[in-house]
């Protein structure tokens, strides 16, 4: 804390200016979760702070630029994107995170973490910009691809398990394979206004705690995250990176958060340039130092106009001490300290990444600009970063044949009439493939574009199928409907036994800043479709894209549908499992399909519906409800057990109910649970999911899935508090959230 008295009284204005709350009668929690920091490190990190100087002091809050100290052995900490893996070459590319998802295996989820990790420190990073924690309610927001979908709980049940394999946990946090996490965007993005990006969010406090602030509550109360990345836009009126109620008073003293708040690129000087809400840059950044934005993102705000502010009486050194002391802790566990350099040999050594890193600190452009220099590997950390065995690291055949595990289980059937699915082999000759990315390396955004190994869909099909029996035509392109290309698709569509057709969009369509207000297909890709199902050949669809989409014409025509998403380097090869019947898709939808942009919002939690019933009837039914996916076998549910049938707010009851494949194949089931009760003092969700668990079965065989039930599945904000009312708690078990076949009643105390 910095002493009053030795503060200018225009920076004693400033402040309180800043610590206004956006809202009052909030709660604090009695004691903050423990630091899970060592107390070596902390102690280090206080007794260098007395011994560097104010620019030494200001290097440790900048991101993307050099920030080591050689002379007194302080390490520089690298910085980089890993949403899906690490964007590095060589990397191993995951399925996007909308993708993993669809998953709903936060085990699979928690081990893809790990070697995310274990390939960043190799490669020099030790801190990673995910995952992302926003909510995809919105299927308009581009930014759905780096989504895990739409449910609080879902989304905070994966936070926590990539955060806590990322990091570690316990004894193993922050070791020589493990990085810093640095979810984002808190808090509420992905709503946005006029299909624009990061703009402006007006929200209630009850909705913005039991909806948008849940995975970033686990994700530092339980995954113990090392930092906080906020989000572009003003939230209530105060821009996020100058939120001292957000930064401050909620994650800091409600939470119990002890990492560092990392800004995302270009939201310091935006306060000022674009909410207005500061007089300048200066203003600006010594308004998000003092709300809690420890370390600047591309930039040089922090070193330029803090200084000079320093100087100017506008910021107290305490204020900037307590900042650089938050990284350098988290430096010091994660990387240690080295051995202090002599002034001579300080100033002879290179700083590390420092050309490489001066186009990336420059940054002024979009963000195609943005994309441009990560596909053009400035992101690359330098040679000298890297650790000796990276390249033995990168290669592990292991971390392979998890990326081809995790396009396996990401596939999702939409649509399987008549069982047209799984293709037999053995009773067709010759397979059409058609679409515009059948040969594409479809990855999303914020991808690794040299990966070692990649499989598309035409290639994983061609070596699939014997000589002669595969053709392949674009049929159009993504921009519009090529005639001639059509025309051959036809032509040789008259050949096929069987048809295939890839469509969807890329990361060049919809991505971050590329918003849409049209969900259905580009180009020319709904008219190959038609004329392909025109054949009277049977077709099957699948889908590559990142968010969803609105395709009733194919979904009331087309006999099977196959949701592949981005699916990573061995993406291909699953689908052309999934075709064959040598997997049995299980994945289930992690965002609801409308049938159209009309029908947005369309999230399944949303509060009752009190309209008409025959317009609703008519109007809401949605595309695919979240939750949804099909098998290629069938499962049934029964045994529903609630026990206890009734508890108060400090008892937990535990829910469980048998599972039991029916059909004649081996599958996945995903068994979903969803609470909702009635009566309450504030009107609650028509649905809530509270808890879900991914099963495999053979044929015949039966399992009991357990969930507990406690005071935080039932809990709501009201007045400034978690509450709970007695009543009836209703429970709900299905496959998705609109079949749920057992229901039961828990008794609320």
């Amino acid at each position: 804390m910095f002493h009053l008295m030795n503060f200018p009284l225009r920076g004693l204005l400033v402040l309180a200016s800043l610590l206004t709350p956006v809202f009052l009668n909030t709660v604090r929690a009695a004691d903050a979760p423990p630091d899970p920091r060592s107390d070596t490190a902390t102690a280090q990190a206080t007794k260098l702070i007395t011994q560097m100087t104010t620019e030494e002091k200001l290097l440790q809050l900048l991101s993307y630029k050099p920030n080591g100290v050689p002379r007194l052995g302080i390490p520089n900490l690298e910085a980089g994107e890993a949403l899906h893996g690490v964007v590095s070459k060589g990397c191993t590319v995951f399925p996007a995170s909308i993708a993993l998802g669809a998953t709903w295996d936060t085990d699979l989820i928690g081990r893809i973490a790990s070697v995310i990790a274990k390939e960043g420190r190799a490669v020099g990073l030790g801190q990673a910009f995910t995952p992302m924690l926003g909510l995809a309610r919105d299927p308009r927001w581009g930014r759905i691809e780096e989504s895990y979908g739409e449910d609080p709980y879902a989304v905070s049940r994966i936070a926590v398990s990539y955060i806590s394999n990322l990091q570690g946990l316990g004894s193993e946090r922050f070791g020589k394979e493990k990085m810093i996490a640095t979810p984002k965007h808190f808090v509420a993005d992905g709503e946005p206004w006029a299909g624009s990006n990061g703009e402006d969010f007006e929200i209630s406090e009850r909705v913005l705690r039991e909806v948008f602030m849940q995975p970033f509550e686990a994700a530092v109360k339980e995954a113990m995250t090392g930092s906080i990345m906020p989000a572009h836009h003003a939230l209530n009126g105060v821009p996020c990176h100058v939120n001292s109620w957000l930064l401050d008073t909620l994650l800091r003293k409600e939470w119990g958060f002890r990492g560092f708040i990392t800004s995302d690129m270009g939201d310091i000087p935006k306060v000022a340039g674009g909410h207005k809400y500061a007089k300048d840059s200066q203003d600006a950044a010594v308004r998000a130092l003092i709300a809690g934005v420890d370390m600047e993102l591309v930039g040089n705000l922090y070193m330029k106009d803090l200084r000079k502010a320093l100087l100017d009486g506008k910021v107290p050194i305490e204020v900037i001490d307590k900042a650089a002391t938050r990284v350098l802790t988290e430096k010091i566990e994660l990387l240690g300290l080295g051995t202090p350099q002599t002034n001579a040999e300080a100033a002879t050594s290179p700083q590390p990444g420092d050309a490489t890193r001066k186009e990336i600190t420059s940054y002024k452009g979009t963000d195609d600009v943005w994309a441009k220099l990560i596909e053009a590997g400035k992101f690359n950390t330098p040679e000298n970063a890297k650790r000796a065995d990276w390249k033995e690291v990168l290669n592990d055949p292991k971390h392979d044949a998890l990326a081809f595990e995790a396009a396996q289980k990401v596939i999702t059937l939409l649509k399987n009439e008549n069982n047209l699915l799984p293709l037999d082999k053995g009773k067709f000759r010759h397979l059409l493939l058609v679409g515009p990315l059948a040969k594409d390396r479809n990855f999303g955004g914020y991808s690794n574009g040299s990966p070692k190994s990649a499989v598309t869909i035409f290639d994983a099909l061609k070596t699939a199928l014997p000589e002669g029996a595969f053709d392949f035509e674009e049929g159009c392109t993504l921009k519009d409907g090529d005639e001639s290309k059509l025309s051959k698709a036809v032509a040789a569509a008259s050949l096929a036994d069987i048809i295939v057709a890839v469509v969807g969009h890329t990361r060049g369509q919809v991505g971050e800043n590329k918003d849409r207000d049209n969900l259905d297909l580009i180009g020319g890709q709904e008219k190959l479709v038609e004329a392909m199902q025109s054949t009277g050949k049977p077709v099957v669809v699948v889908l590559s894209n990142g968010a969803p989409l609105t395709i009733n014409w194919i979904a009331g025509h087309v006999p099977a549908i196959l949701e592949a998403w981005y699916g990573g380097q061995a993406g291909g090869t699953a689908v052309a499992q999934a075709l064959f019947g040598e997997i049995n898709p299980g994945g289930k939808l992690p965002v609801t399909f409308p049938k159209n942009i009309g029908q947005v919002p369309c999230y399944y939690n949303h509060y009752p519906l009190t309209g008409p019933g025959e317009y609703y009837e008519s109007k809401l039914g949605v595309l695919y409800p979240f939750g949804h996916g099909l098998s290629y076998t069938t499962f049934a549910f029964s045994d529903l057990k609630i026990t206890p049938e009734s508890i108060t707010p400090n008892q937990t009851a535990m829910v469980s109910c048998k599972v039991t494949n029916t059909g004649k194949l081996a599958g996945d089931e995903v068994v979903q649970m969803y609470v909702r009760q009635d009566f309450t003092s504030l009107v609650r969700p028509v649905l809530s999911l509270r808890g879900f668990q991914r099963i495999t079965l053979q044929p015949g065989e039966s399992k009991e899935v357990k969930f507990p039930v406690s005071f935080e599945d039932y809990k709501f904000w009201k007045e400034g508090r978690w509450v709970s009312e007695t009543g009836e708690l209703k429970i709900m078990i299905g496959s998705s959230s609109v079949n749920l076949p057992l229901k039961g009643l828990l008794k609320l105390q």
